[in-house]
């Protein structure tokens, strides 16, 4: 009997046909698409909808029906260590990719981890690895995944990382990624020495205490998680946004009410060592703090003010974490290195071919490798089992 299932296909698959049941498994053009077909146990048989009004009307059901199809099927999983992480290997089975798809199976995935949000690689049909996202290993898993897709031993998947919390996929990363052409105003970054750059899309003043505002309480947010901080934060104006006084005035006024923030300069010295620094760059040119900046009147400090409330909002509900930050650091943040997430971390330089192979030998990727070059057969309709 025909199942409903999802399958995952490069991103570019079928990219024409518009009315047939698919969609991105993160909103964004990059990302692999989820094709819903039949299973006849040989072959996929895909459908295509009418007209756009078929489409719409029936999507929803037709993909309830493919991802409980797919929670019913058993795909087990092995954990192995390295450098101290625990990786976890689901391989050799048909679904094992898409079930990055299976919400309950990755809440499950993350309790054997023992974690909150995992960095999961698909490369390629058959395969899904995943790690705790704030372990070591996340310098390495984009390598991994990257080198998987290069060299698949199934039809391709994806190059990509991908952030899944709460069994859900938020947010997608990797080694080399286009420029982020979404709708977001703002993209944070994370270097080598945990130190946050922010780059703001913003065009006038209202959108850049917005964008500050939400994009200081996800970095915030980011710090507490990861319990690592280099204690500098840059936010990175373009040229979209006029270059005068006012701007630089506002900047300096935002700096000095984040500053004063008590519990941010607490979480600095404990993670940093140093209290947290603000700089800001407009079009890559330092603008603010300048050593012979202006004296900045009141008048900007009542926008800023809000920005301040609510940062001590974020600090004030996670402030019991900052207890145990401070009473478990054993050595400076900076000791620890870093991939940064697209999304939420963009990668502010390229690892160089020496730093990857470097990577690729520590972490003993052979001997990850050795337990996903299984073989498998293969038929026309991109089905295999093990032999």
């Amino acid at each position: 009997m025909d199942t409903l299932l999802p399958i995952l296909k490069t991103s570019d698959y079928r990219k024409d046909e518009k009315l047939q049941f698919k969609e991105f498994l993160f909103n964004d053009a990059i990302a692999p698409v989820v094709a819903y077909g039949k299973d006849s146990g040989n072959a996929m048989v895909y459908e295509s909808a009418a007209n756009e009004s078929d489409l719409y009307a029936r999507f929803p059901a037709i993909k309830k029906e493919a991802l409980a199809n797919l929670k019913a099927i058993d795909v087990p999983y092995q954990i192995t260590e390295a450098e101290g992480t625990n990786v976890l290997f689901a391989e050799g089975h048909e679904y094992a990719s898409e079930k990055i798809l299976d919400k309950a199976y990755m809440i499950k995935i993350a309790a054997d981890l023992k974690c909150d949000t995992l960095m999961v690689g698909i490369p390629f049909k058959g395969v899904l690895m995943a790690i705790d996202s704030n372990s070591e290993m996340r310098l390495k898993l984009p390598v991994i995944v990257k080198q998987y897709f290069d060299n698949p031993q199934q039809d391709p998947i994806s190059d990509k990382v991908f952030l899944v919390q709460n069994g859900e996929v938020v947010a997608m990363g990797g080694e080399k990624l286009p420029e982020n052409e979404s709708e977001d105003n703002f993209v944070i970054s994370e270097n080598k020495t945990q130190n946050y750059g922010i780059e703001l899309k913003s065009k006038n003043i209202e959108e850049l205490v917005t964008d500050i505002n939400t994009s200081f309480q996800q970095v915030m947010l980011m710090i507490l998680q990861r319990k690592s901080f280099g204690g500098e934060i840059t936010f990175k104006l373009s040229s979209a946004i006029p270059l005068n006084d006012t701007l630089t005035d506002k900047c300096n006024s935002i700096i000095e009410q984040i500053e004063k923030n008590e519990m941010l300069q607490t979480i600095s010295q404990a993670l940093a060592s140093s209290k947290v620094q603000f700089k800001f760059l407009h079009d890559g040119n330092l603008i603010t703090p300048m050593k012979t900046s202006k004296v900045v009147q009141s008048e900007p400090v009542q926008v800023a003010s809000k920005l301040n409330q609510d940062s001590k909002k974020v600090i004030a509900d996670t402030s019991e974490k900052l207890k145990s930050v401070a009473d478990k650091r054993q050595k400076p943040a900076t000791a620890k290195k870093s991939k940064p997430w697209w999304k939420f971390w963009a990668s502010e330089e390229q690892d160089s071919p020496e730093m990857i192979k470097a990577a690729e030998d520590k972490a003993k990727l052979e001997e990850l490798k050795a337990g996903t070059q299984k073989e498998f057969d293969k038929s026309d309709h991109n089905k295999f089992m093990p032999k």
